[in-house]
This record gives C-alpha cells, structure tokens and sequence, in this order.
C-alpha cells in the first residue's frame, strides 16, 4: 500500500469516528411514535370485551401480518382457552379461531376513533390506537398500540394537578415524554410491550383521564424532549420535595447524575416554590407570591443531604411538582421551570415531528430560569397512530372522494354479486394495502 493510499484510508477512518458520536448521540431522537403500553392495572383476565367507537373492527394477525376479520362489530369477546389459545366471538354470533399468537384490534372509521375495553368484571376504560391481546398461561394480557403524542394526553393530567397553570403542565408533558422515550426498553426484555400503565412507569389510564389544559400541553410541547450528552435524559419527578431537592444519589445511591442534585427549591429569602404551589393546589394561598427572577441561583448540598423543611411527598428527585406550579403562578416559563429542576439538560426535538438534520435547539440553555424563549410554532398532528388505522384513514379519504360514507362503502362490499346481501358477519370486507399483508379472502 502506497502512501497516498494509506492517507486516505485514515481521512475515511477519521470521518468514519467523527460522523459516528453525532449518529449515536441522535439515535434515540429516530425512536418510533407508536409505544406499547402494557395494561397491567387490568390484570390477567380470562375474558376481555371490545367495543369499537365506529361499530366497525379490523383484527390484525401479528405473526401472519394478515386481517382474519374486518367489518361491522359492536362488541368482541376474547376468552382464555386452554393450552394458551384464545376464543374470539363478534358480537356473539360469530366465533372466529382459536388464536395463540398476539391479536391487534382497530376500530376502523373517521377519527376521531377508540375502542372501550373492560377486562374481567372491572370497569370499563377507552383507549385511543389500538388494543392487542396477547394470551398468557394465567390468562390474556391487554397492551394499548397507541401514539405517544395521545399516550401523553392521559398521563399528563395522571401525573399532574389538572388545574395546574399551563407552563407546569408543559414542563410535565415534555419531562412525562422525555421519560417514556428514555424507557422505551423498559419492560420489552421480559415482556412484550414497553411501558406499563402503573407508577412502575407513568400511570396512564387512558381517555378517562383527557383534560383540555393537559391535552394543549401536550401540544404546545410537540415532540420537545430533554437531553444530557447523548441520551434522553433522566426526568424523574415527584409531588413535593418539603422545600429541598435531594441529590439522586441520596435516594437511590450509584453515581452522581450532575443534572439530578441536591438545592432549595426556591429563591433565598423567599418561601420554597413547592409552598406556593401546595397552597395554590389547596386553594388556600393567603400571601403574595414573589416576582420572577432573570436567574437563579443555586446551592448545591451534600450529595447524602436529605434536609427538608416540610413534609414531603415522592422520592425529592428531580422535578417537584408543586414547586413547578408555584413556580409557574409566580410566572416562570416551562423551559425556565425544567432549567431550575434538570440544570444543564437541552431541549431537543424527535424526528417525528421535526425531521431536520439538527434537532437540538441551536441556542445555549438557560441558566437556571433565566429569560423566556420563543415557543417554535407546533406542528399538529394529522395521522392515526398505527399501521391499521392509517390505513382506515386512507380509505375514509377515498370514500369521502366518492362522496360515500365508509359505512355506505363496507355495506357495498358485503353485497354479492347479483345484489344480495351476503352474510351479516364477513370475515374479510377488505384488508389493508401494505404489501407485507396478505389480501387473500378466506
């Protein structure tokens, strides 16, 4: 090998290992927007009912990426069977196959769109995307196939004092959404969803939960996550840390995690933010709440500190909760809000909602609460969550093309040939147009 060669084989190596952090470091931002979440406050039930929102249904074979029904349904009902399998009945009129692999179920229509699920004889709970059952040795498990846009739309309010001002319910959407990111691989080792609807993960609870102040949050914050190096960064949060943060080494011991500290939580001289925002929540706030500050500043304690002031509620690492929403009455933005709690993390964008080559904000973060910045303008969001219901859309699109409604269109499609209506119940009326899907009519 000549010279010249051997230059430019380390100019390729020297590309080939800068190129390689900036990739790393943006892997996480690629994370899909679909999210598994697995409904373990629902138990393993023996039975599970499905009622689609549309009255129509589409049941997805994840292993044979094929539909085994898709058409007219107002309520499904699995049932456990021995040796692992499960029973589907539509409507029960119709009784599908013994399944022993993952089923996905999708109402099927115009958004917006949800299937109302009870497991058991517990209540019943709505979920927005789409519901797969999965049966187990003790019974079916329940995972919601479901946006993570819409996933935060409950687990912000679950999370959070519903009438909390809108800078604290953002600062909690974009924490609550860099933490499921973060996590993503929590449960998927040994299960086979990612994330769990108990405080395990973030309690999630579906539509029930869906306030208008929350659900604006999380759209005001589209996508917007927290980083520290090169990975989403550790957003853990709490209710109220008694007027002191503690160092996460204090809770949990390991190694120091220099955005996650010890510090007042508040201004010297003034009362803790998580007083003011206690009050605000009790509505019995009698003093006036102190001006903003351009900066704050803050004074680390000991790493194994764990003074307070007041009774504490949570684990005092990382976002107080309370404190954020004195904090926000007081009249700090979300960022500021996020730069006193998680001090040095950036903001970043996922891909999802802004595929540009350069997805971390380009200015330098505040130092701790300092002057406000510009909200960028939000991008809304225009498609369903999954595969199937993507899909639904499209063909909503075409039909209303036609000027036919998507109820019109199916009945068409289960009339026979010579005019007669087939069979009430099809188990094909058309299948999704994706080439890894089988379109073959049983």
């Amino acid at each position: 090998m000549n010279s010249t060669s051997r230059i430019f084989l380390c100019l390729l190596l020297l590309v080939f290992v800068a190129a390689y952090p900036a990739s790393a470091q943006s892997s996480f931002l690629n994370s899909s927007r679909n999210v598994r979440i697995g409904l373990l406050s629902q138990g393993l039930q023996t039975t599970w009912q499905i009622e689609p929102s549309t009255g129509f249904i589409e049941i997805f074979d994840q292993s044979k990426k094929q539909s085994v029904y898709s058409g007219k349904a107002d309520k499904i009902v699995l049932s456990a069977m021995s040796g692992g399998k499960m029973k589907v009945a539509v409507d029960q009129r119709k009784s599908l196959y013994y399944f022993s692999n993952e089923l996905v179920f999708s109402a099927l229509g115009r958004t917006p769109i949800n299937l109302k699920v009870k497991a058991g004889s517990r209540k019943n709970y709505s979920y927005r995307g789409s519901i797969a059952i999965t049966p187990q040795k003790s019974g079916l498990r329940g995972i919601n196939i479901v946006d993570i846009e819409d996933y935060l739309k409950s687990v912000v309010p679950c999370e959070i004092f519903n009438r909390a001002p809108d800078a604290a319910q953002q600062a909690q959407a974009i924490a609550a959404r860099t933490y499921a990111v973060r996590n993503l691989h929590r449960h998927s080792n040994s299960d086979n969803f990612q994330l769990c609807d108990t405080v395990h993960c973030q309690a999630y609870t579906g539509i029930a939960r869906e306030i208008k102040f929350a659900t604006k949050a999380v759209k005001d914050t589209y996508g917007k996550i927290l980083t520290f190096g090169k990975e989403p960064a550790n957003t853990v949060y709490h209710s109220n840390c008694g007027g002191y943060l503690i160092d996460s080494r204090a809770a949990w011991n390991g190694s120091e995690v220099p955005y996650l500290i010890g510090h007042f939580d508040g201004i010297a001289v003034e009362k803790p933010f998580c007083f003011y925002g206690s009050q605000i929540k009790k509505n019995k706030l009698t003093c006036s709440l102190p001006k903003t500050r351009p900066s704050i500043s803050i004074k680390r304690m000991p790493a194994k500190s764990k003074k307070a002031c007041y009774k504490n509620f949570g684990h005092r690492v990382g976002m107080c909760q309370d404190g954020a929403i004195g904090m926000a009455a007081i009249g700090y933005n979300s960022r500021q809000i996020l730069d006193f709690y998680y001090p040095g993390t950036r903001l970043a964008t996922m891909r999802y909602a802004d595929p540009s080559t350069a997805p971390v904000e380009t200015q330098k973060p505040i130092v701790v609460a300092s002057l406000p910045m510009p909200n960028p303008e939000q991008i809304e969001l225009i498609t369903p969550p999954n595969p199937t219901q993507l899909n639904a859309l499209r063909h909503s699109n075409k039909t209303r093309q036609n000027s036919r409604s998507i109820r019109e269109t199916l009945k068409q499609i289960s009339t026979g040939k010579n005019g007669s209506k087939a069979h009430e119940l099809r188990k094909i009326f058309w299948t999704p147009g994706q080439p890894e899907i089988s379109r073959s009519i049983y």
